[in-house]
């Protein structure tokens, strides 16, 4: 795992002064709090620095568990995708409303009379096209969705990192996961939240 100049820093200043807080970290950094909580969650989740209520960071240099980053980053998006909630293309807002609270999620999948991906919505979306519209039990989901060509989509074959940098790059929490045949055809989705966890179950 290469890391970044900023987090090889703090590991540097736990090394040197561990147990260290947080806030003790971003003083001799001269950076504030929420700049580097990031960067902590990270070390953290990968087993670098581990986190001690009340006393602090400290460096973990247990060999018992190291772990291969590189493995960890380049391993198929396959094994870690989630069920895509999907709506049909004659769901009203209302319907989309429902289910998209029902299943706690960030967006819709929309699909077609083949179960073919036609559109996205988003939670922004919704509330937008449901905000003070007294039609929404009568108004199409469809007509506020984002429509194929134009939703960005990945493989199960494609890497967690390669996944994780365009789900920053395009500022979005959800991507569908499409079959590498039929790019049509969503099998799954992948979500900023499923990466971060399984960084995390990986290092346990």
């Amino acid at each position: 795992m290469k890391l970044t100049p900023r987090q090889n820093q703090i590991i540097a200043i736990v090394k040197k002064d561990s147990p260290i807080t947080s806030k003790q970290i971003s003083a001799e950094l001269k950076l504030s709090m929420p700049t580097i909580r990031s960067d902590l969650r990270l070390l953290t989740a990968f087993g670098i620095l581990e986190a001690k209520p009340k006393v602090g960071y400290t460096f973990n240099d247990s060999p018992a568990k190291s772990l291969s980053y590189q493995k960890l980053y380049q391993e198929p998006i396959q094994r870690i995708l989630q069920k895509p909630t999907e709506i049909r293309e004659d769901a009203t807002l209302t319907e989309a409303v429902n289910t998209l609270f029902i299943e706690d999620v960030g967006s819709l999948y929309v699909v077609g009379d083949q179960n073919e991906l036609v559109g996205l919505i988003s939670r922004k979306d919704l509330l937008r096209a449901t905000l003070n519209n007294t039609n929404a039990s009568l108004t199409l989901a469809s007509t506020v969705m984002t429509r194929m060509p134009n939703i960005f989509t990945v493989t199960p074959d494609m890497s967690v990192i390669e996944t994780g940098k365009l789900l920053l790059e395009r500022k979005v929490d959800s991507l569908p996961v499409v079959d590498q045949d039929n790019q049509t055809k969503v099998v799954g989705k992948i979500t900023k939240n499923r990466i971060f966890q399984h960084f995390i179950e990986s290092v346990q």
